[in-house]
């Protein structure tokens, strides 16, 4: 039964070969998935911009016109000189006729002078509590909302969002795996979509929050990265998921310039949601994973995918490589199978009884919970990086294109445990001394910011191939959803790290810092797979850490040179 799965695997990866893997139809494949990922991205990030921080005052009756200022000249006296403004100056004359029990109805009319908006007016001992808030603009939900006294809800929306995703994770991957990833590809972009316009319709904070949550549990997923690695062969995978990941950063970076463009949050919400429902054609647009396709017995659909394929690349596949199709689709009408649910049985019960695979699940779990909280964390904190708000959430998603590059030649190069490693320590290298430079050269902090984001955007990249080259084939995505699931903690917890800087200025980049040295050090503790064939059952995936001169020869994959290799 496995011999027979292997076989199927090499010939396939070998047809896959002759088809290549950047001829039109991944190109087109490439340029579809880069629009609906590049439009997913920004609403993922959408409340970076939408829930900004606005800085605020408090409101003085006394002092402000009937169109308040936020910059005005009297608040130097009637606003205490601390970083709290959510506290004005307490009325002097009020208080003292307030405490000798006289009427305040009976003080002479507040509007003329010099009883208001002068310094004798205001008691400079004592404050008390706005009443009433002034923002510096109102494009952002805390203003829309007057959110500016209760930090906690603002940074909670992110928390919320990121929480979603845990559960998104979940469901996205069981209808992935049971009904293809094609369902997952068009429709969890109509989910967020459609939420995502109602969201920008909130009437009420709490409103807006259940509707963040619902985006987000049940749009998204990782099935685009999936389906990208199964459309070509083994060789080419980690330089075609490079390129769609850069085609989608390339997108996510114009994020930045629509926010600018587009300031006030609800507009902003109608700019990056409403594209996402021209996904709805892709239903005709884009195929069902072949892999997908083979493991559930659909072997004819398969076929007709990979002629079509051919025929779209203008290729005309060997003699070899249609024989072998002929025989799939024979084999499907006489093959015997064990039930599915036995099969699953079976491999469920390897896998708990694997100590390996358990340690492994963990050890990238903990990675996977380091790595989303500096990545996100650095996208979220990046507004309140010294510079232009915009321009650095641009710059932080382009960043990312010459670290898939870097990825794809150092990973051949030195393997997988030295880069992680590098990448990290200079990640908090960068971030712990973007902290410590003075604002007057805030272009200095700015860079380093910028070149701790690379290498943090390098490590999650290079994490995540590890942890799909660690597991075995059949149980490679459950396994690496296992640990992107339990990794979300982090990014649940990224969207608290503005509040560090309530504290001290920079802490948040200490912060990502420290955290960077997880992975750094958790590296050396998985298997380096540079030089191994991707593990098809347990057993391969457990022996992964022996050297290839050490293994069974049997165990082997041969190599696929009788094919024609094709870019």
């Amino acid at each position: 039964m496995v011999e027979s799965q292997l076989s199927d695997s090499f010939n396939l990866d070998g047809i896959l070969s002759e088809l290549g893997s950047f001829g039109k139809y991944q190109l087109l494949f490439l340029l579809l998935l880069s629009f609906r990922d590049s439009f997913l991205a920004m609403c993922n990030f959408n409340y970076v911009f939408t829930a900004d921080e606005v800085k605020f005052r408090c409101a003085i009756p006394e002092c402000d016109t009937p169109t308040p200022s936020f910059n005005a000249t009297w608040t130097s006296f009637a606003l205490p000189n601390t970083t709290d403004t959510c506290y004005r100056m307490a009325p002097l004359l009020e208080d003292r006729f307030n405490r000798t029990g006289q009427n305040v109805q009976s003080l002479p009319n507040k509007a003329d002078p010099p009883y208001t908006c002068s310094p004798e007016y205001f008691d400079a001992n004592r404050t008390l509590r706005c009443d009433k808030l002034v923002y510096e603009d109102y494009n952002s939900i805390v203003a829309e909302f007057d959110l500016g006294c209760e930090p906690w809800k603002r940074t909670m929306i992110g928390t919320v969002h990121n929480l979603g995703l845990v559960f998104s994770f979940i469901i996205s991957g069981i209808i992935s795996d049971r009904y293809g990833r094609k369902v997952i590809i068009v429709g969890t972009p109509l989910v967020v979509g459609v939420v995502g316009l109602v969201k920008s319709f909130s009437v009420k904070y709490w409103m807006l929050l259940v509707l963040e949550f619902f985006e987000t549990a049940f749009g998204y997923g990782n099935a685009s990265m999936v389906l990208s690695l199964e459309m070509v062969s083994q060789k080419r995978r980690v330089i075609f998921s490079s390129m769609s990941d850069v085609l989608c950063s390339l997108g996510s970076a114009f994020f930045g310039l629509i926010a600018w463009m587009v300031p006030y949050w609800r507009h902003l919400m109608w700019a990056i949601y409403a594209p996402l429902l021209v996904v709805v054609f892709y239903i005709f647009l884009i195929d069902e994973g072949v892999r997908w396709l083979l493991v559930h017995n659909r072997k004819d659909e398969a076929v007709r995918v990979l002629h079509k394929v051919a025929k779209f690349n203008n290729i005309t596949l060997s003699s070899k490589a249609t024989d072998m199709m002929t025989k799939i689709t024979e084999r499907n009408k006489t093959s015997q199978t064990e039930p599915p649910v036995e099969q699953e049985r079976l491999h469920l019960l390897s896998l708990l009884s694997s100590k390996k695979i358990i340690i492994r699940v963990a050890i990238i779990s903990v990675s996977f919970i380091c790595c989303t909280y500096v990545y996100n964390g650095t996208i979220i904190t990046s507004t309140s990086v010294l510079g232009n708000k915009y321009l650095n959430f641009s710059a932080l998603h382009l960043v990312s294109i010459p670290t898939r590059l870097l990825t794809a030649y150092t990973f051949t190069k030195f393997g997988r445990k030295i880069p992680i490693c590098v990448a990290y320590c200079l990640c908090a290298v960068f971030f712990v001394a973007s902290a410590f430079v003075p604002k007057s050269f805030y272009w200095v902090s700015t860079l380093l910011y910028l070149a701790g984001r690379m290498c943090s955007s390098y490590g999650m990249f290079s994490m995540t191939v590890v942890a799909m080259e660690v597991f075995p084939t059949k149980s490679r995505n459950s396994l690496t959803n296992v640990a992107n699931t339990i990794g979300r903690i982090g990014s649940i917890l990224a969207p608290q790290a503005p509040l560090l800087e309530k504290y001290m200025s920079g802490l948040s980049s200490i912060i990502f810092g420290i955290v960077s040295l997880g992975p750094a050090l958790l590296a050396f503790l998985l298997p380096d797979t540079s030089k191994v064939s991707l593990p098809d059952d347990i057993t391969e995936a457990e022996n992964l850490d022996v050297r290839p001169e050490e293994s069974d020869p049997t165990c082997s994959v041969p190599a696929s040179g009788e094919y024609r290799e094709r870019f």
